[in-house]
């Protein structure tokens, strides 16, 4: 017979939220509404786009426009990369190369997106 104070809770809990739930808060993948957002930011696409394994020339070529071309870096990103294309990981990548405004822009729009209701 339990008594309050004494239930246990399951190990794979804490605070009551599942491990994967509080990971993927830790580590939020992209929205691609946001890839769209951040591509609109200033940051030096070629830089990030090599930082984060992307095809770089192709890009270069295929695209005219700058934003054009940080628009595809960053959702090739998150196609190749799937759940690890993470605001964080451009965050680190954008402190990297000190573009520290664009940075904090990034974690502005992951906040954000932490403080939506799950779809």
């Amino acid at each position: 017979s339990n008594t309050i104070g004494q239930q246990q809770q399951p190990m794979d809990c804490t605070d009551g939220v599942p491990y994967h739930e509080q990971l993927s808060l830790l580590n939020m993948e992209c929205s691609e509404e946001d890839l769209f957002t951040i591509a609109g930011y200033d940051f030096n696409w070629r830089r990030v786009g090599r930082r984060l394994h992307q095809k770089v020339d192709d890009i270069d070529r295929e695209e005219s426009s700058e934003g054009d071309k940080r628009e595809k870096m960053l959702l090739e990103w998150k196609k190749t990369k799937t759940r690890d294309a993470t605001y964080q990981e451009l965050v680190k990548v954008l402190r990297d190369i000190e573009n520290n405004a664009t940075a904090d822009r990034v974690e502005e729009l992951e906040r954000k997106r932490k403080l939506m209701p799950p779809i």
